[in-house]
């Protein structure tokens, strides 16, 4: 048997646990453009990643207005809508969603 070395026995070894969380979650997208939806979800998951709980999305295009609608629900009873351009920059949505969660 080798002989023991001091401090490995006799340490205390901690142990750290890594949780992937997702806090904002796309379940559906309806009418966006194909050229669009990455940037679009892309954009919304962004601004949902320093969210503390976890988020659902849904996005669709109003056909009557032409802007995206998403609505955001979360935990007791949370639930918001925004609207932006079908043409909004990426930058924009992610703060209009941050913002939105912050309420």
């Amino acid at each position: 048997m080798p002989p023991r070395s001091p401090g490995f026995y006799g340490t205390n070894v901690q142990t750290a646990t890594i949780v992937f969380t997702v806090p904002l979650t796309i379940f559906d997208t309806k009418g966006l453009p194909a050229v669009r939806r990455e940037r679009i979800e892309a954009a919304v998951v962004a601004g949902g990643k320093q969210a503390v709980g976890s988020y659902e999305a849904w996005i669709a295009v109003d056909p009557f207005n032409g802007a995206v609608v998403v609505m955001i629900t979360g935990r007791f009873g949370f639930e918001r809508r925004l609207q932006f351009p079908l043409d909004a920059e990426a930058h924009e949505i992610t703060e209009r969603v941050r913002l939105t969660l912050e309420d």
